[in-house]
């Protein structure tokens, strides 16, 4: 496959990581309790997500000649995205606290962009 199209499945994970994330984190923070399909829903969305980031992110690593060797960015982002992967069960027990955990995932995410944009090290 291309790696213009890993490219648009990493931004689906991307979004569907985020969406799981913001679904019980909203609901978390209001102290409202989600029905079993739609924590169902939450929860699924973000593992598939973060499946589609992994297997993307390994993909363009392929596509850009990167796997007998994975450069320090691709291993710091790699890193980023097990945090993220974790990062549900932060939302699970402490969403209730909100914008200082919206904040921490942001910040991962956004630092995770900024790493795979300019490959820092």
């Amino acid at each position: 496959m291309s790696y213009q199209f890993y490219k648009v499945l990493h931004l689906l994970g991307l979004m569907l990581l985020f969406f799981g994330f913001g679904g019980l984190l909203v609901t978390h923070y209001a102290k409202l309790e989600l029905k079993k399909a739609a924590r169902i829903m939450a929860y699924a969305t973000h593992g598939l997500g973060l499946f589609f980031i992994l297997l993307s992110g390994f993909g363009m690593a392929a596509r850009l000649g990167l796997v007998a060797g994975l450069p320090a960015w691709v291993q710091a982002k790699i890193g980023i995205w097990v945090v993220l992967g974790v990062g549900i069960s932060l939302v699970k027990r402490k969403g209730y606290i909100g914008w200082p955990v919206a904040v921490l995932l942001l910040g991962l995410g956004t630092t995770a962009a900024f790493i795979a944009i300019n490959k820092p090290f």
